[in-house]
């Protein structure tokens, strides 16, 4: 499942780099809109899929037997708060890592530094050809050595690149700027990413996990992902155009999520229940 957030990205931004190389007032007018409207593709292929998937045998029977919830939501934010909590927490660095080097980067980079936006483009690709082979890896080694050491590793890069990041950001070179783009999603969202799914689903029983894994990825990726580029836009005029508020921005989300993780349990080859 989690192949499907490079797979999208090496087509929209296959589609983005395509566009971007349009006229400038072409793209600004109609060109950007392309790659969205394509998108209304993959969402019949995603509805789809979701219509012919079954469920799995732990939810069949709690149907069975008749033990659902009938508010899930209100029951999790009532009654399993830090659970739900722990898993916002785990989700908001990876998201605003990935944002920041993906999104924000692309602002950065065009009017600050005066470079073309295909270069974090290039960066954006790479990474996510990167990825394709990386977040298969690192669910595999969640499942043989646990959850915790993949996001403690991801962690540690989180509060250790954010610095950097920017540095190699500021040395204008299109090359150590698409590469710092694909270590920065590789290592500061992908280690994570790829076990996140099933450490965020397995932290709620299985009466309640489909709304709690829900409930705590979407916060989660509110938080991390779609306030960051607007707090990032106002640290970087608050700072007169220096990027340092911006990477410990990075650092306090990193830590937030290191404490997520000491928090939340290691459920590594543990039955659902």
């Amino acid at each position: 499942m989690q192949l499907g957030y490079p797979l999208g990205i090496v087509g929209s931004t296959g589609v983005f780099a395509m566009a971007s190389r349009l006229p400038e007032a072409a793209f600004l007018a109609w060109g950007w809109r392309v790659p969205f409207l394509l998108s209304a593709i993959l969402v019949g292929i995603g509805l789809f899929i979701r219509l012919r998937f079954a469920e799995t045998p732990v939810f069949r029977e709690v149907l069975d037997q008749r033990n659902t919830s009938r508010m899930p939501s209100l029951e999790i934010l009532a009654k399993h708060r830090r659970t739900f909590l722990i898993a916002v927490g785990l989700k908001v660095t990876e998201i605003a890592y990935v944002t920041i080097a993906t999104i924000y980067s692309i602002t950065y980079a065009t009017t600050r530094l005066g470079l073309p936006r295909s270069v974090i483009f290039n960066g954006i690709l790479l990474a996510a050809v990167i990825q394709l082979f990386t977040i298969p890896t690192f669910g595999w080694l969640s499942d043989r050595y646990g959850r915790k050491p993949l996001f403690f590793a991801g962690c540690a890069f989180a509060i250790a690149f954010a610095f950097p990041m920017f540095w190699l950001f500021d040395t204008k070179d299109p090359t150590i700027i698409a590469m710092t783009v694909a270590i920065a999603v590789t290592f500061g969202q992908g280690i994570m990413f790829g076990p996140a799914a099933s450490w965020i689903s397995e932290l709620f029983s299985t009466r309640l996990r489909y709304s709690g894994a829900s409930l705590g990825f979407q916060l989660g990726a509110v938080i991390g992902g779609g306030l960051t580029p607007l707090i990032a836009a106002a640290l970087l005029a608050w700072s007169g155009g220096s990027a340092w508020p911006v990477s410990i921005y990075l650092i306090l989300l990193g830590l937030v999520t290191l404490a997520a993780t000491i928090a939340a349990p290691e459920t590594a080859g543990k039955p659902l229940s």
